[in-house]
């Protein structure tokens, strides 16, 4: 056992089940190196008598920051998920004081055999450097089998917990494209039923069937829609992000440009920045 295990009572366990929750669905293609992106909003690792839960803190409980952990030479570091050990017979009492979600179904096809196999024997549990810019350190497991994987926090991969095998590249993107609302990052599209209130109405999604009447006539027969449409659309875009402070977190987070369709090119950005630029003054102006 080394000197960085910080829950000691889980070697020697049997894994009896691995659970994940808002697994990604599409935007990274398996690769050679890297198979199916594992990559979840939450994942439970259940060993015979506890459960390792591992959570985004981007995507459940309103934010706040990951778990830190004193690793032997005496330094904190933090890991940017957040890590709770809990009962195995527990588990589904404490998943709804996360706001963790089951999956809806869809699983990536490949997905299950990049995951530890239930009925492997924990070896070994420590915190361990990670490879990542964002969050250099992570949760490295044995298994008795040989198997070997690593966990760790993807902020610009919307607030993502990835696992890969040690020594594989880890999974990247150079730009996000979102073409529905069921997809990695659908949160984007103006049809993602995320309801906000926008000059006294309440809207039901950014959509254009869900634009006020007149706001539909305008768009009909202003002359020139598109920046019409850009108009609206940016405006009903900063109501959303401006009253879901979930989604405004993972929106800020973003590193990479956005393709979205029904979406200008640059108007997510364009929102990102403004959101963040009203939060750095709203900051500054408490001092």
């Amino acid at each position: 056992m080394g000197p960085n295990t910080p829950y000691p009572a889980l070697i020697g366990q049997r894994l009896a089940a691995v659970r994940v929750f808002e697994p990604w669905q599409a935007c990274l293609a398996p690769t050679a190196d890297v198979g199916p992106a594992a990559l979840f909003g939450g994942v439970a690792l259940v060993f015979e008598r506890q459960a390792l839960l591992l959570t985004s803190p981007l995507r459940y409980l309103g934010g706040g920051q990951g778990s830190q952990y004193g690793v032997a030479d005496g330094r904190m570091v933090a890991l940017g998920f957040r890590m709770t050990l809990c009962d195995a017979n527990e588990l589904d009492a404490f998943l709804p004081v996360t706001y963790c979600r089951q999956g809806r179904g869809h699983w990536p096809r490949g997905l299950s055999l990049s995951l530890p196999m239930a009925g492997d024997v924990l070896a070994s549990l420590h915190v361990g450097e990670s490879g990542c810019a964002a969050f250099p350190w992570g949760i490295a497991l044995g298994f008795c089998s040989g198997k070997r994987y690593l966990l760790c926090f993807r902020p610009e991969l919307d607030g993502s917990i990835e696992l890969v095998t040690p020594g594989i590249v880890h999974h990247r993107v150079d730009a996000i494209t979102v073409l529905g609302p069921n997809q990695d990052f659908g949160w984007l599209r103006p049809a993602a039923p995320l309801d906000f209130v926008l000059d006294d109405r309440r809207w039901k999604s950014a959509k254009v069937s869900d634009w006020p009447f007149v706001l539909r006539k305008r768009l009909q027969s202003c002359a020139d829609p598109a920046a019409f449409y850009h108009h609206i659309l940016r405006r009903a875009f900063l109501a959303r992000f401006g009253q879901r402070p979930t989604y405004r977190q993972r929106l800020l987070a973003l590193r990479y440009p956005v393709y979205c369709k029904g979406v200008p090119d640059g108007l997510v950005e364009e929102i990102a920045a403004q959101l963040r630029s009203k939060i750095s003054w709203e900051s500054l102006s408490l001092y």
